[in-house]
């Protein structure tokens, strides 16, 4: 039988981070690679090397490349993300229904 004057357990919530990214190293190689590169790819570029710094910094378990961390539709986001794996600078994790995650990140 349910206690009436029982409380109810709150659910937990994660609280989001507060660390904010003041600079990141973009690498020579990364400069390299990009060169002919479109600004999607280059948008994109910039917002893994900042997830990898929070990743360094323990601010992330890992680097997601969801529409709400890449600011970038779908497909923008999904022709970038090909483009800097052809180009030798990412390895990544792909998933049916599930946000696209680095695996490997070569700098």
């Amino acid at each position: 039988m349910k206690k009436m004057g029982a409380q109810r357990s709150k659910a937990k919530r994660r609280k989001k981070s507060r660390f904010e990214v003041q600079w990141v190293k973009f690498p020579f190689r990364w400069i390299e690679r990009l060169r002919g590169a479109r600004g999607s790819t280059y948008d994109l570029a910039y917002t893994i090397l900042v997830e990898n710094y929070k990743l360094d910094q323990m601010a992330v378990k890992e680097i997601v490349l969801s529409e709400q961390v890449t600011g970038l539709s779908r497909h923008i986001r999904q022709r970038a993300i090909n483009n800097l794996v052809k180009r030798g600078l990412i390895r990544v994790k792909r998933g049916k229904g599930k946000a696209v995650r680095v695996v490997d990140l070569y700098i």
